[in-house]
């Protein structure tokens, strides 16, 4: 699947929340109202908005993605891209040894965490525990779990239930939208959803210069991903 490239049009803003859906119940006799929830715990949700599309290049590659979502009709995985609000280190490059780089330049990389569930976790499981090898504080913030079958999914913790200096059991919204065993990779650095695109994806032309509107993508459940 492609992902998103958020990094290459520069959104200044952007907001990733849950989605939550609830009806009421009815309202009792010393009027407290119950609240139904609908939604099964949630959909995943990324605004972006204020693009930078000065380049000409930039704003082709916007219209090429456009065209490729169909409207969205065509899953895409988004990156969150809220780096600053996550439990990670900072990606560090490294050379070898004698200071030289790969033969394209580019150098070793440190992963920004280094979590995986510490026993298997059920469809639809509420709470998780994990095993933390490298975090930069607390497991709080959002993170994903590239699944087999639903492939990259965004999950947000709701509460550590408990927590020692390399485990943690948490639990999340919404709930785990595949079943997962123990070992599997867990991703608090660059969290990343499969979603599609809810709207139009506008650039409108001002004195030659593009404009990216503003885009909301929303969590893709159809299932089915290449």
């Amino acid at each position: 699947m492609k992902v998103f490239p958020a990094s290459l049009f520069s959104p200044n803003g952007n907001e990733p929340y849950l989605d939550r859906r609830v009806i009421s119940g009815g309202v009792s006799l010393s009027e407290d109202e119950t609240l139904i929830g609908t939604d099964g715990g949630g959909r995943v949700v990324v605004e972006f908005s204020d693009f930078d599309l000065d380049d000409t290049e930039v704003a082709r590659a916007w219209d090429a993605i456009d065209a490729y979502m169909d409207g969205g009709l065509r899953a895409i995985i988004v990156p969150l891209c809220d780096t600053p609000h996550q439990p990670a280190f900072s990606y560090e490059a490294v050379a070898h040894g004698d200071g030289s780089s790969f033969s394209d330049e580019s150098l070793y990389s440190t992963p920004g965490s280094d979590v995986s569930l510490a026993a298997d976790a059920g469809l639809r499981a509420t709470s998780i525990e994990i095993d933390i090898a490298a975090l930069n504080g607390i497991p709080m913030g959002w993170f994903s779990i590239n699944h087999p079958t639903w492939r990259h999914r965004c999950y947000k913790v709701a509460e550590i239930i408990s927590q020692t200096d390399t485990s943690a059991t948490i639990s999340i919204r919404p709930p785990l939208r595949e079943a997962a065993t123990a070992g599997t990779a867990i991703d608090f650095a660059t969290p990343r959803c499969t979603m599609r695109i809810d709207g139009e994806m506008r650039a409108p032309r001002t004195m030659g210069y593009a404009e990216g509107g503003d885009l909301r993508f929303v969590e893709d459940m159809t299932g089915s991903y290449s």
